[in-house]
Protein backbone atom coordinates (compact mmCIF):
# COMPACT_ATOMS: atom_id res chain seq x y z
CA UNK A 1 0.00 0.00 0.00
CA UNK A 2 1.51 3.24 -1.05
CA UNK A 3 0.33 5.46 1.41
CA UNK A 4 0.63 9.31 1.33
CA UNK A 5 -0.62 12.18 3.97
CA UNK A 6 -0.77 15.79 2.69
CA UNK A 7 -2.84 19.18 2.31
CA UNK A 8 -5.91 18.58 0.17
CA UNK A 9 -6.10 21.01 -2.65
CA UNK A 10 -8.17 20.23 -5.22
CA UNK A 11 -11.62 20.88 -5.35
CA UNK A 12 -12.16 17.32 -6.62
CA UNK A 13 -10.75 15.80 -3.18
CA UNK A 14 -12.72 18.61 -0.89
CA UNK A 15 -16.08 16.95 -2.36
CA UNK A 16 -14.82 13.69 -2.34
CA UNK A 17 -14.52 14.28 1.51
CA UNK A 18 -18.24 14.82 1.74
CA UNK A 19 -18.33 11.02 0.34
CA UNK A 20 -15.97 9.95 3.21
CA UNK A 21 -17.85 11.65 5.75
CA UNK A 22 -21.35 9.49 5.05
CA UNK A 23 -19.67 6.21 4.14
CA UNK A 24 -18.13 6.34 7.19
CA UNK A 25 -20.63 7.77 9.55
CA UNK A 26 -23.74 7.44 7.49
CA UNK A 27 -24.50 11.20 7.84
CA UNK A 28 -26.92 13.04 6.56
CA UNK A 29 -26.04 16.22 4.68
CA UNK A 30 -27.13 18.52 7.86
CA UNK A 31 -24.19 16.65 9.85
CA UNK A 32 -21.68 16.58 6.63
CA UNK A 33 -19.28 19.91 6.82
CA UNK A 34 -19.34 21.39 3.90
CA UNK A 35 -15.90 21.77 1.59
CA UNK A 36 -16.27 25.65 1.68
CA UNK A 37 -16.05 25.54 5.72
CA UNK A 38 -12.61 23.13 5.46
CA UNK A 39 -11.30 25.36 3.02
CA UNK A 40 -11.30 29.04 5.60
CA UNK A 41 -10.42 26.18 8.32
CA UNK A 42 -7.18 25.26 6.35
CA UNK A 43 -6.23 28.76 5.84
CA UNK A 44 -6.97 29.88 9.21
CA UNK A 45 -4.13 28.04 10.72
CA UNK A 46 -5.96 24.58 11.44
CA UNK A 47 -5.61 21.22 9.43
CA UNK A 48 -6.97 19.52 6.58
CA UNK A 49 -4.84 16.55 5.68
CA UNK A 50 -5.27 13.67 3.80
CA UNK A 51 -4.53 10.27 3.60
CA UNK A 52 -3.82 9.11 -0.41
CA UNK A 53 -3.40 5.68 -1.07
CA UNK A 54 -2.49 5.12 -4.86
CA UNK A 55 -2.82 8.38 -5.43
CA UNK A 56 -6.67 8.15 -4.44
CA UNK A 57 -7.89 10.15 -1.33
CA UNK A 58 -9.17 7.67 1.50
CA UNK A 59 -9.04 9.62 4.55
CA UNK A 60 -8.84 12.94 6.04
CA UNK A 61 -8.23 14.66 9.29
CA UNK A 62 -9.60 17.93 9.67
CA UNK A 63 -8.98 20.42 13.22
CA UNK A 64 -9.09 24.10 13.97
CA UNK A 65 -7.87 26.79 16.53
CA UNK A 66 -9.09 26.98 19.97
CA UNK A 67 -8.25 29.13 22.66
CA UNK A 68 -8.34 29.19 26.62
CA UNK A 69 -7.17 31.39 28.73
CA UNK A 70 -4.68 33.09 26.44
CA UNK A 71 -3.49 29.78 25.23
CA UNK A 72 -4.18 28.08 21.62
CA UNK A 73 -4.46 24.73 20.93
CA UNK A 74 -6.21 22.78 18.00
CA UNK A 75 -9.45 21.20 18.42
CA UNK A 76 -10.09 18.12 16.17
CA UNK A 77 -13.30 18.33 15.09
CA UNK A 78 -13.62 14.97 12.45
CA UNK A 79 -11.41 11.99 11.17
CA UNK A 80 -12.77 9.53 8.58
CA UNK A 81 -11.42 6.70 6.69
CA UNK A 82 -13.46 5.06 4.45
CA UNK A 83 -14.60 1.67 5.83
CA UNK A 84 -12.62 -0.79 3.44
CA UNK A 85 -9.50 1.03 4.59
CA UNK A 86 -9.91 1.01 8.18
CA UNK A 87 -7.49 -1.28 10.32
CA UNK A 88 -4.40 -0.52 8.02
CA UNK A 89 -2.78 2.41 10.34
CA UNK A 90 -3.96 5.12 8.26
CA UNK A 91 -5.76 6.86 11.30
CA UNK A 92 -2.30 6.78 13.37
CA UNK A 93 -0.50 8.26 10.24
CA UNK A 94 -3.10 10.91 10.07
CA UNK A 95 -2.73 12.02 13.71
CA UNK A 96 1.00 12.06 14.07
CA UNK A 97 1.15 14.23 10.80
CA UNK A 98 -1.46 16.90 12.59
CA UNK A 99 0.94 16.37 15.34
CA UNK A 100 3.87 17.34 12.97
CA UNK A 101 2.00 20.11 12.04
CA UNK A 102 0.71 21.73 14.70
CA UNK A 103 4.58 21.60 16.26
CA UNK A 104 5.79 24.05 13.26
CA UNK A 105 3.08 26.04 14.00
CA UNK A 106 4.20 26.41 17.82
CA UNK A 107 1.08 24.54 19.14
CA UNK A 108 1.02 21.83 21.73
CA UNK A 109 -2.20 20.57 22.82
CA UNK A 110 -4.71 18.76 20.02
CA UNK A 111 -7.99 18.15 21.45
CA UNK A 112 -10.94 16.10 20.08
CA UNK A 113 -13.49 14.07 21.07
CA UNK A 114 -14.80 10.56 21.07
CA UNK A 115 -17.39 8.02 22.17
CA UNK A 116 -15.93 6.38 25.57
CA UNK A 117 -18.14 2.67 24.57
CA UNK A 118 -15.97 2.50 21.16
CA UNK A 119 -13.34 0.59 21.91
CA UNK A 120 -11.32 0.88 18.16
CA UNK A 121 -11.36 4.66 18.97
CA UNK A 122 -10.28 4.40 22.84
CA UNK A 123 -6.95 2.39 21.38
CA UNK A 124 -5.96 4.33 18.96
CA UNK A 125 -6.55 8.10 21.25
CA UNK A 126 -5.29 6.35 24.49
CA UNK A 127 -3.19 3.43 24.21
CA UNK A 128 -1.04 4.20 20.58
CA UNK A 129 -1.11 8.03 20.37
CA UNK A 130 -0.81 8.36 24.18
CA UNK A 131 -4.04 10.64 24.97
CA UNK A 132 -5.05 11.30 28.24
CA UNK A 133 -9.05 11.54 29.43
CA UNK A 134 -10.69 13.46 32.39
CA UNK A 135 -13.36 15.71 31.03
CA UNK A 136 -16.69 13.79 30.69
CA UNK A 137 -19.26 15.80 28.24
CA UNK A 138 -23.46 15.21 27.97
CA UNK A 139 -25.02 15.53 24.81
CA UNK A 140 -22.07 17.28 22.96
CA UNK A 141 -24.15 17.33 19.91
CA UNK A 142 -28.12 16.56 20.89
CA UNK A 143 -29.78 14.49 19.16
CA UNK A 144 -28.54 13.04 15.85
CA UNK A 145 -29.92 10.84 13.18
CA UNK A 146 -27.19 8.86 11.77
CA UNK A 147 -27.68 5.38 11.78
CA UNK A 148 -24.59 4.35 14.55
CA UNK A 149 -25.85 6.91 16.58
CA UNK A 150 -29.44 7.23 16.57
CA UNK A 151 -31.33 5.95 19.97
CA UNK A 152 -28.30 6.84 22.32
CA UNK A 153 -26.85 10.04 23.80
CA UNK A 154 -24.29 11.82 22.22
CA UNK A 155 -22.15 11.85 25.23
CA UNK A 156 -18.15 11.91 24.76
CA UNK A 157 -14.64 12.22 26.38
CA UNK A 158 -12.39 15.02 25.48
CA UNK A 159 -9.14 13.83 24.71
CA UNK A 160 -6.42 15.78 25.48
CA UNK A 161 -2.98 15.16 23.60
CA UNK A 162 -0.19 16.70 24.87
CA UNK A 163 1.80 16.45 22.32
CA UNK A 164 5.55 17.18 23.95
CA UNK A 165 4.58 15.20 27.07
CA UNK A 166 7.13 12.20 27.84
CA UNK A 167 4.30 9.95 27.58
CA UNK A 168 3.35 10.68 23.76
CA UNK A 169 6.66 10.67 23.14
CA UNK A 170 7.01 7.05 24.13
CA UNK A 171 3.72 6.05 22.63
CA UNK A 172 4.91 7.30 18.95
CA UNK A 173 8.70 6.50 19.39
CA UNK A 174 8.88 3.18 21.21
CA UNK A 175 4.87 1.77 20.36
CA UNK A 176 4.13 -1.17 23.06
CA UNK A 177 2.32 -4.37 22.44
CA UNK A 178 -2.02 -4.01 23.46
CA UNK A 179 -2.93 -4.36 26.86
CA UNK A 180 -5.07 -7.40 27.32
CA UNK A 181 -8.23 -6.69 30.16
CA UNK A 182 -7.43 -10.09 31.77
CA UNK A 183 -3.79 -8.86 32.61
CA UNK A 184 -5.10 -5.75 34.60
CA UNK A 185 -8.30 -7.40 35.73
CA UNK A 186 -6.09 -10.32 37.32
CA UNK A 187 -3.71 -7.34 39.04
CA UNK A 188 -4.26 -7.50 43.23
CA UNK A 189 -3.48 -3.81 43.08
CA UNK A 190 -5.88 -2.70 40.89
CA UNK A 191 -9.66 -2.17 42.10
CA UNK A 192 -13.26 -2.85 39.74
CA UNK A 193 -15.16 0.06 39.49
CA UNK A 194 -18.19 -1.95 38.54
CA UNK A 195 -19.23 -5.00 37.56
CA UNK A 196 -21.58 -6.70 34.91
CA UNK A 197 -23.43 -10.06 33.15
CA UNK A 198 -20.48 -10.75 31.25
CA UNK A 199 -21.80 -14.64 30.78
CA UNK A 200 -25.24 -13.47 28.89
CA UNK A 201 -24.28 -13.30 25.11
CA UNK A 202 -25.87 -9.90 26.15
CA UNK A 203 -24.17 -8.69 28.83
CA UNK A 204 -25.72 -6.10 31.28
CA UNK A 205 -24.40 -3.36 33.90
CA UNK A 206 -25.21 -4.98 37.38
CA UNK A 207 -23.64 -2.40 40.07
CA UNK A 208 -21.07 0.05 40.27
CA UNK A 209 -18.94 1.55 43.32
CA UNK A 210 -18.45 5.31 43.52
CA UNK A 211 -16.33 5.82 46.30
CA UNK A 212 -13.45 4.23 45.76
CA UNK A 213 -10.17 5.79 46.62
CA UNK A 214 -7.24 3.41 45.29
CA UNK A 215 -4.50 5.10 42.84
CA UNK A 216 -5.30 2.62 40.13
CA UNK A 217 -9.06 1.90 39.50
CA UNK A 218 -10.66 -0.55 36.42
CA UNK A 219 -13.76 0.23 34.86
CA UNK A 220 -15.40 -2.53 32.54
CA UNK A 221 -17.37 -1.12 29.09
CA UNK A 222 -18.65 -3.60 26.24
CA UNK A 223 -16.37 -4.69 23.59
CA UNK A 224 -19.32 -3.82 21.52
CA UNK A 225 -22.13 -1.46 21.70
CA UNK A 226 -23.34 -1.31 18.38
CA UNK A 227 -24.13 -5.26 18.22
CA UNK A 228 -25.88 -4.79 21.96
CA UNK A 229 -27.62 -1.30 20.84
CA UNK A 230 -28.55 -3.31 17.32
CA UNK A 231 -30.20 -6.20 19.65
CA UNK A 232 -31.61 -4.31 22.49
CA UNK A 233 -31.76 -0.30 22.65
CA UNK A 234 -32.42 -0.54 26.45
CA UNK A 235 -29.36 -2.87 27.31
CA UNK A 236 -26.95 -0.42 25.54
CA UNK A 237 -28.72 2.92 27.46
CA UNK A 238 -28.59 1.15 30.48
CA UNK A 239 -24.02 1.12 29.53
CA UNK A 240 -24.45 4.60 28.33
CA UNK A 241 -25.88 5.72 31.92
CA UNK A 242 -23.60 3.85 34.05
CA UNK A 243 -20.64 4.38 32.55
CA UNK A 244 -21.61 8.23 32.33
CA UNK A 245 -22.11 8.32 36.25
CA UNK A 246 -19.07 6.47 37.04
CA UNK A 247 -16.73 8.34 34.56
CA UNK A 248 -18.27 11.50 35.92
CA UNK A 249 -18.08 10.99 39.20
CA UNK A 250 -14.11 9.70 38.79
CA UNK A 251 -13.31 12.48 36.95
CA UNK A 252 -14.78 14.98 39.80
CA UNK A 253 -12.12 13.21 41.89
CA UNK A 254 -9.30 13.91 40.09
CA UNK A 255 -9.05 10.66 37.94
CA UNK A 256 -7.35 10.20 34.80
CA UNK A 257 -8.21 7.95 31.82
CA UNK A 258 -4.35 6.64 31.27
CA UNK A 259 -5.08 3.32 29.59
CA UNK A 260 -7.20 0.90 27.69
CA UNK A 261 -7.08 -2.50 27.38
CA UNK A 262 -9.34 -4.20 24.68
CA UNK A 263 -11.26 -7.34 23.62
CA UNK A 264 -13.05 -8.52 20.32
CA UNK A 265 -15.38 -10.76 21.86
CA UNK A 266 -19.17 -9.47 22.47
CA UNK A 267 -19.25 -11.28 26.12
CA UNK A 268 -16.23 -10.21 27.51
CA UNK A 269 -14.97 -6.15 28.72
CA UNK A 270 -13.02 -3.79 27.34
CA UNK A 271 -10.80 -2.04 30.77
CA UNK A 272 -10.56 1.33 31.09
CA UNK A 273 -7.73 2.49 33.59
CA UNK A 274 -8.00 5.25 35.78
CA UNK A 275 -5.52 6.89 38.18
CA UNK A 276 -5.64 9.33 40.27
CA UNK A 277 -2.69 11.64 39.31
CA UNK A 278 -2.68 15.51 38.52
CA UNK A 279 -1.39 16.39 35.18
CA UNK A 280 -0.64 20.05 34.38
CA UNK A 281 -2.03 22.30 31.18
CA UNK A 282 -2.62 25.47 30.94
CA UNK A 283 -6.25 25.45 28.94
CA UNK A 284 -9.33 24.97 31.13
CA UNK A 285 -12.21 22.83 29.84
CA UNK A 286 -14.95 23.20 32.23
CA UNK A 287 -17.47 24.64 29.86
CA UNK A 288 -17.75 21.72 28.11
CA UNK A 289 -18.92 19.31 30.23
CA UNK A 290 -22.69 20.79 30.13
CA UNK A 291 -23.35 19.92 26.66
CA UNK A 292 -25.98 21.44 24.84
CA UNK A 293 -29.93 21.60 26.01
CA UNK A 294 -31.58 18.85 24.26
CA UNK A 295 -35.48 19.07 23.48
CA UNK A 296 -36.38 17.36 26.64
CA UNK A 297 -34.48 19.88 28.62
CA UNK A 298 -36.19 22.74 27.28
CA UNK A 299 -39.32 21.21 27.65
CA UNK A 300 -38.59 20.19 31.34
CA UNK A 301 -37.74 23.86 31.71
CA UNK A 302 -41.30 24.78 30.00
CA UNK A 303 -43.04 22.57 32.86
CA UNK A 304 -41.29 23.91 35.79
CA UNK A 305 -42.16 27.48 35.12
CA UNK A 306 -45.49 26.73 33.93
Amino acid sequence: MNLEIKPIRSLFDLKRVHDIQRQTWGYRDLMVIPYTQLISAQHSGGTLLGAYVDGVLVGFVYGYLGMSGGSLYLFSQRMGVLPNMQSKGIGMALKLAQREQMLRQGIDLIVWTYDPLLGKNAMLNIEKLGGIVRTYVREIYGRVENPLQIGLATDRFLCEWHLLSDRVRDRIHHPHAAPKPGEWLDNENFRLVNYANWDSDLPRPIAADLELDDPVLLVQVPSNIRAIKHRDLSVARGWSSTTRQIFESYFKRGYVVTGFASDKKLNKPNVYKLEKTSIASTVDFSSWVSGIETEDDEQDEMSAAA
